[in-house]
């Protein structure tokens, strides 16, 4: 029977040479932020080909490679469409050529704002090319932008300002209006024309968050006019997730979640619509402080959310678990573990909490032991608790999973200095807080 790995545990020379071969496993990471909940939805990134055919390409055939009107056992792809044969099928948006359009699937609502923030889905190609040169499918996940900021080339600003949301269309935009007669070697050839399908998911109009500077502190506090700014923040910070800029993301969904708290709820309706705002922002927050090792934060984020869900309960034990709080952590994951059984990256972090537990009660009993030889105050003792605590404060500090733990109770004032002066040895810190009715001394990492 083939062997079961964890593609993320990582495997050895000696497993690719198992008689029955290895499987490998994947995990959907919690760390990832998802587009409303937030929650375990499995986004699997889309293959070039998917894509197409979601955007129902395979009615565009170039008559040229495909004249059997019988033969529909080979289906046509972008790579085999002739843009000037294209172009008799779509729209001059400005009449000179520069950027043609045709629509696959017909938006609703008011066309994008000149200054909108966008997010979309795309694919673009150069003709006759076997693969595109760019595709947000390939990466799996839609993509945000500011228009009329520089962020994309003005042929496919102007396309995308002529979309409505939810619209499916290409574009065919000239050199002139994409990376000109030079290109953009080595990716992009000299004076190349482009074809881009656009999937526009939504959008958020910048000109409305701009009026809303202009109401009136009491005008200001009213749900109806803070949703849409809300909204926006949400959708920036998810655009700074995405490209890794965490602490930028953070500050975003503390602006939405400032702006929401101080919001006048005035019926059960915006109750309602606040706590679910209330919830997805928090629980993003919590995501983001754990992926900035901020344990506390987390903590903090994860006890504001009006509607835990299993991602709130991962997240707060995850962040229990670094803090050294075993215990606890293991009771929220407990509890995410018991609303989505199937989990794997709730088992995941059990047993990682189970690990790092087991290896305290380890250390707490080698502690212990060695206090117990303290009513000989010879050699033998203070040679044995040194050892003891050395290899205690080096497992900690190699540990980059665990910013905190505590330190086992009844220690002697002796014991306790030469922790301290061990534990500075390793740029460690050793604090002391009234914790659960007790007093417990903790180890810590100073950006804990």
């Amino acid at each position: 029977m083939a062997k079961f790995i964890n593609a993320m545990d990582g495997f050895s020379l000696s497993d690719l040479t198992l008689k029955d071969g290895l499987v490998f496993e994947t995990d959907n990471n919690y760390d990832n932020l998802d587009d409303d909940e937030f929650g375990y939805s499995e986004d699997l990134p889309l293959t070039n080909e998917e894509a197409l055919n979601l955007l129902n390409m395979d009615d565009f055939q170039d008559e040229d490679d495909y004249n059997d009107d019988n033969d529909t056992t080979n289906p046509v792809t972008i790579c085999g469409i002739s843009f000037e044969k294209l172009k008799t099928k779509m729209t001059d948006i400005f009449g000179n050529g520069k950027v043609m359009k045709l629509i696959k699937q017909k938006g609703v609502g008011n066309v994008v704002p000149h200054d909108a923030q966008v997010t979309i889905k795309y694919v673009g190609h150069f003709e006759y090319r076997d693969e595109p040169f760019d595709s947000s499918f390939i990466r799996g996940e839609a993509e945000t932008f500011y228009l009329n900021q520089g962020m994309l080339i003005p042929g496919l600003e102007i396309a995308i300002a002529s979309m409505q949301k939810h619209e499916i269309a290409i574009f065919i935009i000239h050199p002139d209006l994409a990376y000109g007669k030079y290109g953009c070697p080595p990716r992009v050839p000299p004076n190349e024309e482009i074809l881009f399908i656009v999937h526009l998911v939504d959008y958020v109009d910048n000109g409305s968050i701009d009026s809303f500077k202009l109401l009136s502190l009491e005008e200001r506090k009213k749900l109806s006019n803070v949703v849409k700014s809300i909204e926006a923040k949400f959708n920036t910070a998810k655009y700074c997730f995405n490209k890794k800029k965490i602490k930028q993301a953070i500050r975003e969904y503390s602006k939405a979640l400032y702006l929401l708290e101080e919001a006048e709820l005035n019926n059960q309706e915006e109750e309602d619509k606040a706590k679910t705002l209330l919830s997805r922002g928090y629980n993003n927050l919590a995501v983001c402080y754990n992926m900035e090792n901020m344990p506390r934060r987390v903590c903090n984020a994860c006890n504001k959310v009006p509607i835990p869900t299993a991602k709130t309960y991962f997240n707060y034990g995850r962040a229990l678990g670094r803090m050294g709080e075993y215990s606890r952590a293991m009771e929220k994951l407990q509890i995410a573990l018991k609303m989505e059984p199937k989990n794997k990256e709730t088992v995941k972090e059990i047993k990682l909490i189970n690990e790092k537990q087991r290896k305290y009660l380890e250390i707490e009993k080698r502690f212990y032991g060695s206090c117990l030889k303290s009513e000989r105050k010879g050699k033998e003792h203070l040679s044995s608790f040194e050892k003891v605590v050395y290899e205690m404060c080096e497992a900690f500090s190699q540990d980059n999973q665990i910013l905190r733990q505590p330190l086992p109770e009844c220690l002697t004032p002796e014991e306790d200095k030469f922790i301290r002066e061990q534990a500075a040895v390793f740029g460690l810190i050793v604090t002391t807080h009234q914790r659960y009715g007790r007093e417990i001394t903790y180890l810590s990492k100073p950006n804990y």
